[in-house]
């Protein structure tokens, strides 16, 4: 019997971390769901990205959609038990897995869906890899009948685009290339908060396009008036708490990095040798750090 009863609220945990959605009420009308510091797996179902949404007095926009249909169904039920308002926008930050799988969730709000240029290319390059690549992390079966829902609205690269949803005012900027080809952040005017997949706070940042160029977007968001961040991953910070060990990090690498192409040494002989200080204690170090070194070293070998 007591077997039994361990058994039972073992497995009670186990379906409660994988089934549970919170959200936290960060401002007004402003409710952030946060994702698990991880990489997917099972356990967490993929659950790793922060996504969100904001209320106005009109309309609600939705700030990414998770990993899946099944987050993206999740969060649109929670947001209908806060507020019967339509959902009039879904921003997509990015073309990352995490961030966009669930938008079929949303569809039937028949919603104008907030992208970058850049990302429908992405998007249909790279699906049917990412629907692979989550169905083997996270074994969720669902993940292969998932349909491809693309933006209906794109913001050219260093172009804004400002929203509307009853006295909520959303600024919409398209990125040059940083994390990845296609980043987009979102501004709240009326609370200065601020919400960027440029930025990782915690977990090591995962260079996809140009470390160069996340390095200039990370100097040009220090400069905007920001009350709070929202990043991509991890918890809320101010502004300066959360993008100040990036940026070290950023420029300790291409420190490092310049100066083994001035000796002319190899890719091979830089991951092999290349300084382990720049560590500070970043989650996820030891799977991302390494292929951060690599895309640095490419990026700058014909400066």
């Amino acid at each position: 019997m007591k077997v039994f009863l361990f058994l039972l609220t073992f497995f009670s945990i186990i379906f409660s971390r994988s089934f549970s959605f919170e959200l936290e009420n960060i401002d007004e009308g402003v409710y952030v769901h946060f994702g698990k510091q991880e990489d997917s797996n099972k356990l967490n179902t993929g659950d790793i990205a922060n996504i969100g949404f904001i209320v106005g007095s009109e309309s609600i926009a939705v700030i990414d959609t998770g990993a899946s249909v099944k987050i993206g169904n999740k969060m649109y039920k929670m947001i209908k038990k806060i507020s019967k308002l339509p959902i009039s926008h879904i921003i997509i930050t990015h073309s990352h897995p995490d961030h966009f799988m669930g938008t079929e969730a949303f569809i039937k709000d028949k919603p104008i869906i907030i992208g970058h240029e850049n990302l429908n290319r992405s998007l249909i390059n790279n699906f049917e890899f990412y629907k692979a690549l989550q169905f083997n992390l996270t074994k969720d079966k669902s993940i292969k009948s998932t349909k491809l829902v693309l933006a209906n609205k794109l913001i050219k690269k260093n172009k804004s685009l400002k929203i509307n949803l009853g006295g909520k005012h959303l600024i919409i900027k398209a990125w040059s290339s940083g994390h990845t080809d296609n980043d987009l952040s979102i501004y709240d005017e009326n609370s200065k908060i601020f919400w960027s997949e440029n930025i990782f706070v915690d977990r090591i940042p995962s260079i996809r396009a140009s470390i160069k160029g996340w390095q200039k977007n990370l100097n040009e968001i220090l400069k905007l008036d920001i009350k709070k961040i929202v990043p991509g991953h991890g918890p809320i910070m101010s502004k300066n708490e959360a993008i100040s060990p990036m940026i070290s990090y950023f420029d300790q690498l291409i420190s490092e990095v310049r100066n083994f192409h001035k000796k002319s040494k190899s890719l091979d002989y830089v991951l092999k040798n290349i300084g382990k200080e720049n560590k500070q204690n970043w989650l996820l170090y030891k799977e991302y750090h390494m292929t951060n070194v690599t895309k640095t070293f490419t990026e700058l070998e014909w400066e």
